[in-house]
């Protein structure tokens, strides 16, 4: 009897210790907060270009030689309207030079004008572009020359627009009537100005490719 008693009373203190036990691996001061409705958000680049309040305005000039010079400009105003800051690229793409034909006096200055798809009256046309007016690239505006100005405004320093910035873009061209011929009667010459801007990154910068 006095056996199966201290059995009982060897259980009951185990079961004891085990709840103290227990009890002790719960009992511990907690606080808790919870930073709720967190979210990535991408920012925005956006560009707009305009010439006296028109969106993307071309310019569009015919009937060039009418006083033998071949001149004027053009100016876009360039803005981002994103809320990132992005760098500036211009480029000249789609460059199209044609030849419309030939009369009698131009075959006389290009006897195979004919066979000639290609006209000549861009490459006669030197084109200037300046930032805020100040003149950074020039070219022609020759089918093989169309990558130049895009190349040499990636040689610059890099032209950052903050968010709500604008620069001034012109373009401008002089040529005079010395400096051309009739193998450029009834040539036209098309062309597309192509600006872009490129997120900044820590790493290589898309440029004029």
């Amino acid at each position: 009897m006095k056996n199966n008693k201290k059995l009982l009373i060897g259980v009951l203190l185990i079961a004891v210790i085990s709840v103290v036990a227990v009890s002790a691996t719960v009992a511990f001061f907690t606080a808790r907060r919870t930073v709720s409705s967190s979210k990535f958000t991408m920012g925005t680049l956006d560009l707009d270009v305009a010439s006296n309040g028109q969106k993307l305005e071309p310019f569009v000039i015919d009937n060039i030689g009418q006083n033998g010079n071949i001149s004027g400009t053009k100016t876009w105003t360039v803005k981002n309207t994103g809320s990132l800051p992005g760098r500036l690229l211009i480029r000249l793409q789609n460059v199209v030079n044609k030849e419309n034909g030939c009369n009698d006096q131009e075959k006389l200055a290009e006897p195979n004008c004919e066979a000639d798809n290609e006209g000549e009256m861009g490459a006669v046309i030197p084109v200037k572009v300046a930032l805020d007016g100040v003149e950074k690239v020039q070219s022609t505006l020759a089918t093989a020359d169309q990558a130049k100005i895009g190349n040499d405004w990636n040689a610059l320093p890099p032209v950052i627009l903050d968010p709500g910035q604008e620069k001034t873009i012109t373009i401008s061209w002089d040529v005079n009537e010395g400096q051309y011929g009739n193998e450029i009667q009834s040539d036209s010459v098309e062309f597309d100005v192509d600006f872009r801007l490129i997120q900044l990154i820590n790493g290589p910068t898309v440029t004029n490719q």
